[in-house]
């Protein structure tokens, strides 16, 4: 072989082995997420479903498989089987619910061993070794707060309350929403029909009028679908910090507070992008929050954005497409979704 040939078949491997290299760079990071989230359960059955962080070691993932040939069919929904997967510290393993069929719904917990769940018709408890169905779940369940060993189940007017022993039931003004509780006396739902959150507190039910503080109109925008053309109100988080509230109109995004100075409204559209999920905000451990923002006017192109303390807000693009947050205390963030080629449940250090 002539020098020049030779020389012309090492650029050539050269080539390929950069190639190769550069492939190698760009597509294993995808494989497992990206440098800034990781995938830590490799489940495509809680990619669209949720997350929970129950302690410093301990976590659930809830999803569904879905059964039958039927359920791939176009307009067909089901037949599903809710999934849920626990995180030890270690790995991630499932764990079966005694249900077969059915979506999971909302979900709450006050600690590792005590997990709540509505899923398949049942309300179901994890007590830290089982799966358990406690009760039937009433027909119109919309949300689920867990305090302590109390426990609200909220639907359409009605709300069922399990103390540590017995269930009772009571009327309600409005249909919940959302809701979220700070104890057992101290307990925030949103109005499904109409801009209002309700407070209890441990006796009665009190409504708040939020209209003053919200947008009157949506800003100008040449997107469609436009959003909702009045302001709806989407998720809740009442912590130690304050009360926090998102909702969205037209394509924008906003935030209310109260953090006991009165009601503050603020657009979050430039500074979180939109907030299309309904997630709530997660408290962060030092007074600020995550949110699951966006990059992109739909909403799918995912971003963490944080609000500090002061009302300082970064936003990172997620490189993909996220479906639920949570934090585990003094740790990570965890989320599910859609990241490259990876689906399942992710882990951020932000």
């Amino acid at each position: 072989m002539c020098r020049s040939g030779g020389l012309h078949t090492l650029r050539i491997m050269s080539l390929k082995l950069v190639a190769t290299g550069l492939w190698l760079w760009w597509a294993a990071p995808w494989e497992n997420g990206n440098d800034r989230w990781k995938l830590v359960a490799d489940q495509s059955s809680v990619t669209y479903g949720k997350v929970i962080a129950t302690g410093e070691r301990d976590a659930w993932a809830f999803g569904w498989d879905i059964l039958g040939i039927a359920a791939w069919l176009p307009m067909a929904d089901g037949p599903h089987r809710p999934t849920a997967f626990h995180w030890d510290g270690d790995r991630w393993t499932k764990s079966d619910f005694p249900v077969e069929r059915g979506d999971v719904g909302s979900v709450a917990a006050s600690g590792p061993s005590n997990v709540w769940a509505v899923a398949g018709g049942s309300v179901l408890h994890w007590d830290g070794r089982a799966w358990t169905i406690v009760r039937q779940a009433p027909d119109t369940t919309w949300a689920l707060a867990v305090i302590g060993d109390d426990v609200w189940i909220f639907g359409d007017h009605k709300a069922w309350h399990y103390d540590g022993a017995i269930w009772s039931e009571s009327g309600v003004s409005f249909r919940t929403l959302r809701v979220s509780a700070r104890s057992a006396s101290d307990i925030w739902a949103l109005d499904a029909d109409g801009p209002f959150v309700h407070h209890f507190d441990g006796r009665t039910w009190t409504r708040v009028d939020l209209s003053a503080h919200l947008p009157k109109a949506p800003p100008p925008s040449d997107d469609v679908p436009p959003g909702p053309l009045s302001p709806r109100l989407s998720a809740i988080t009442a912590d130690s910090s304050g009360i926090w509230i998102t909702g969205e109109i037209g394509m924008s995004s906003f935030l209310l507070s109260q953090t006991g100075s009165g009601w503050h409204s603020e657009d979050t559209s430039t500074k979180a992008g939109r907030m299309g999920r309904d997630l709530p905000p997660v408290p962060d451990s030092r007074g600020g929050h995550w949110f699951l923002g966006s990059t992109d006017v739909n909403g799918y192109d995912s971003a963490l954005a944080h609000r500090d303390p002061s009302g300082h807000w970064t936003r990172v693009p997620a490189g993909g497409e996220l479906t639920s947050l949570s934090a585990v205390p003094g740790g990570p963030l965890l989320a599910t979704g859609v990241i490259g080629k990876a689906s399942g449940v992710f882990r951020n250090h932000p």
